[in-house]
Parts: structure tokens; sequence; C-alpha cells
């Protein structure tokens, strides 16, 4: 069990692995614009730089309020969040507590 203890603390990551950011709204915007994100269950959601975004075949709207992401699909009311970063991984965290996080790179 020792070994264990002294494996995980030696494996840098593991143990303290929380190394995520809050970014500001311009971050968000840099993050974000002419790229996708694709999330752990293989959906990939496209960010185009004119606001529109698409995920799953349907198409939505993004924008960024003050340091906040919003998004909003077939006119309904937007979902905001929080968005994190740990350089390769975004995490948006919804005033829901709804929680979800991809891995983002360039169209």
């Amino acid at each position: 069990m020792l070994r264990i203890g002294l494996a995980l603390m030696l494996w840098p990551g593991v143990v303290f692995a929380d190394d995520w950011q809050t970014l500001s709204g311009p971050q968000i915007a840099d993050a974000l614009t002419s790229r996708v994100v694709v999330f752990p269950e293989g959906v990939a959601q496209y960010f185009l730089d004119d606001g529109r975004t698409v995920r799953a075949g349907a198409w939505g709207e993004w924008r960024v309020d003050l340091d906040r992401y919003c998004e909003s699909w077939s006119g309904k009311r937007p979902i905001c969040a929080e968005v994190d970063s740990d350089g390769s991984y975004l995490r948006f965290r919804e005033d829901s507590g709804f929680i979800r996080s991809g891995r983002y790179g360039d169209l």
C-alpha cells in the first residue's frame, strides 16, 4: 500500500490533477472562435466565427456575455456557463450545476 501511495505522489498530475483556470470573456472567445470541442461520448461541437454553433446536427448560436459562455438552441432561452481550461480541455460549468468537458482544437 505504501508503494502505491508513493507512486501516486511521484507521478505528476495524478493527485493534483485540478489545474483548471477560469477563463475571462476574451479568453473564452479566443478558445472557441473557429474551434471544435469533442466531448467524451464522441459528440463534436463546432463554434463558427459568426456566432453559429452546431452539435449533433443541430444548429444554435453562441456568444460571450461578460465572462460567461452562452448558447441557445432553436430560439430557446440561453444556457450560460463559466468556462475553465487546462490547456487541452475546456470545462463548461452551467448555472444548473451541470458540468461538461471536452478536448478542443482548430477547425
